[in-house]
């Protein structure tokens, strides 16, 4: 759907998209790079609380506004944003007119390979680098829009999009297998799970696993790992994670120890889920770390 358009100027091409159910959104430029996404968060005005329309609306909205932040860092007078997003039902006037207000022309595409709604159910969030707005504007008239593919490839896409997430250097990363059943444990049926749990539980495993001593050799070393102290005393000097840590050690019920809770139960040996079987079985596959287990350290 094209609702205006200038003349030969600069173009702009995003994807967005916003999920209500978990009150996320997320920015994506050309070939599906992420430009900014995460949690709405509560103080924002445009926080969308649980409403589907709301939060496609909000994304949108995000977009021009980083749009227009990025035509005038590059000073160009006027700019079309080509902005491609899958709700059909999102209001194109309302829309244009926030992007006239920035100096730019809209050009709204519904598609269904939005690779903004991948990033949606991406773990963390990212913000948004004044100092790389420029790269997004093209001076010249477009000869054919970029690719904007989803990330997950030719993924299944009926696949909840928590499962089928894939970055692009997975295929270098050994423990991907091993990190995706563990989430899956706790991720794959849980349908009232709300963002705040399904970021723990990515976090968690992270931490579990890819510590600089390696990867758990068992179910029972995964367990042993969550304790606070250990994991303090195993990413010292990295200060992303020990922030996660602390995070997570907090609180009138932690979610570190609500992670534990949950997965010495999912992982029991009286388990007979097929998920817990498969996370239990991949454990004897996966490559070993230069200073390999550390079973010693949380028996």
């Amino acid at each position: 759907m094209r609702v205006t358009e200038y003349g030969n100027h600069a173009h702009i091409w995003l994807a967005a998209a916003g999920d209500g159910l978990s009150d996320t959104f997320a920015v994506c430029g050309a070939e599906g790079r992420a430009i900014w996404y995460g949690p709405f968060l509560d103080a924002d005005v445009d926080h969308p609380h649980g409403d589907r329309a709301a939060a496609a609306m909000s994304a949108a909205g995000r977009a021009i506004w980083l749009a227009g932040r990025a035509r005038e860092d590059a000073g160009a007078g006027k700019a079309t944003l080509h902005l491609s997003v899958s709700d059909d039902e999102l209001d194109a006037v309302t829309l244009a007119c926030t992007a006239s207000m920035a100096g730019l022309a809209l050009d709204l595409v519904v598609t269904d390979d939005n690779p903004a709604l991948d990033w949606c159910h991406a773990f963390g969030r990212l913000d948004w680098t004044p100092g790389r707005l420029g790269e997004l504007v093209d001076p010249t008239e477009p000869h054919g829009a970029p690719a904007l593919r989803s990330i997950t490839g030719g993924l299944d896409p009926q696949t909840d999009p928590q499962e089928r997430l894939v970055m692009q250097d997975n295929a270098l990363d050994p423990w991907t297998e091993l990190r995706s059943a563990l989430e899956g444990l706790l991720l794959h049926d849980a349908v009232g799970m709300d963002a705040k749990m399904r970021h723990a539980v990515a976090a968690v495993v992270h931490l579990t696993v890819d510590t600089p001593h390696g990867p758990p050799e068992d179910a029972e070393e995964f367990l042993g790992r969550f304790d606070a102290s250990w994991l303090v005393a195993s990413w010292l000097g990295h200060d992303t994670e020990l922030s996660l840590i602390a995070t997570l050690a907090a609180g009138e019920i932690p979610a570190l120890s609500w992670c534990e809770l949950m997965f010495t139960t999912t992982l029991a040996p009286w388990s007979t889920s097929p998920v817990a079987a498969h996370a239990r079985r991949v454990f004897a596959t996966v490559q070993r770390g230069k200073l390999g287990a550390v079973r010693a350290q949380v028996s």
